[in-house]
């Protein structure tokens, strides 16, 4: 069986499964045996991060990872790791935290047989080493965002980033933008531009029972699901459930920015963040999924995995105007302005199903596998 090792920032079972978790499952369906590692914890994660998310991520260290299906996943425990503060975000700590993990991390990989793979896919700039360290037959470097937008990004993380680029074969990016952001990239010819996908799987088999939040959450529903971050445009938000009262806003993931203006609001409700295995539901059960991004360059380099799961689920999609959705007029409502945007989701749907899924049919995870690999 062909292997394939996978390193990422997200550990498997995050409640924010992205398109890395869906290269995995789709790599498994291709008959390839996955090893899934996410970015190591320390115990400072415990003092700075979500509590229950460091100790999800240590259950899964100590148990020297777990297993679904043919996918081994492994969260890496180091006395050390690198972090955007202080002594932490040294080029030392950096390049060397694998080697003050409390359970040896090459050997490991040599235990579960994933010291020598066929394919070797970084997604984190911490796993630079193992481009030294493993043997692979192809490396690939997936670049999904700019990660100069991120808060908890430096400038050591950036370049080693480029330093992977310059030493693998080939670089997967997801939106157009970043095939000019990444300047400091050598060899453009290696550069593969596939775009996040669906899995039509999940949608097939998705459960679609009534979300109970919804037994006092009436129609039209109006959806966001994902992170609330610096790029969420929460002034166009907030026009357009004032200026649409009879419209319920609805809002599943964490949120790092203040919120308190939206709760105002009566035909607004802030969920949290669920489990994946429960985002089906509120999907199934909504009548728009929109995405109101603001417009700057970091947005420009986001491939909404969103728009894939809010179409296959057949919700109105309507999204502010970026440059990588631009191409998605002929199925979607994007908008130039919040006037465009509030129009939108006041106008009926007149989305063509059967155009959207013959669209979603060319998107799915399997197909973005095979392209990916395939050089």
């Amino acid at each position: 069986m062909k292997k394939i090792l996978i390193c990422t920032a997200n550990y498997y079972t995050s409640r924010y499964q992205v398109g890395v978790h869906n290269y995995a499952r789709a790599f498994e369906k291709l008959g390839y045996e996955v090893a899934f590692i996410s970015d190591p914890i320390s115990p400072l994660h415990y003092i700075f991060s979500d509590k229950n998310t460091y100790c999800e991520r240590k259950q899964i260290s100590k148990k020297k990872g777990d297993v679904e299906g043919n996918i081994w996943f492994y969260v890496p425990e180091s006395y050390i790791t690198p972090q955007n503060k202080f002594i932490l975000s040294s080029k030392y700590i950096f390049e060397n935290w694998y080697k003050y993990c409390k359970t040896n991390f090459i050997d490991l990989l040599k235990v579960k047989g994933f010291d020598d793979v066929d394919i070797l896919w970084v997604e984190s700039s911490l796993y630079a080493f193992l481009l030294d360290k493993i043997k692979y037959k192809k490396s690939i470097l997936r670049l999904a965002d700019y990660s100069k937008g991120f808060n908890d990004s430096w400038g050591l993380f950036y370049n080693k980033e480029i330093e992977i680029a310059n030493k693998v074969d080939r670089i997967i990016y997801t939106a157009k933008s970043l095939y000019n952001l990444y300047r400091e990239i050598k060899n453009k010819n290696k550069m593969v531009y596939i775009s996040n996908g669906i899995d039509l799987d999940w949608v097939e088999k998705a459960d679609r029972n009534l979300p109970t939040e919804y037994l006092t959450i009436l129609e039209p529903r109006v959806l966001y699901v994902g992170m609330i971050d610096h790029w969420f445009n929460l002034e166009l938000v907030y026009n357009s459930a004032m200026k649409l009262p009879n419209y319920n806003f609805i809002f599943i993931g964490n949120s790092n920015i203040d919120l308190s203006k939206l709760k105002e609001l009566s035909n607004v409700y802030i969920l949290g963040p669920k489990p994946h295995s429960q985002i089906s539901k509120f999907l199934s059960h909504s009548n728009i999924g929109i995405i109101p991004f603001k417009q700057n360059e970091f947005v420009d380099a986001i491939n909404p995995i969103k728009i894939y799961e809010y179409a296959a689920f057949n919700l109105k999609v309507v999204s502010t105007y970026w440059e990588e959705v631009e191409c998605l007029e002929e199925y979607f409502s994007i908008c130039k302005d919040n006037s465009e945007f509030i129009s939108a989701l006041k106008s009926p749907n007149t989305q063509d199903k059967n155009k959207v899924m013959k669209w979603l049919l060319e998107q799915d995870w399997k197909k973005k596998a095979l392209k990916a690999i395939s050089f």
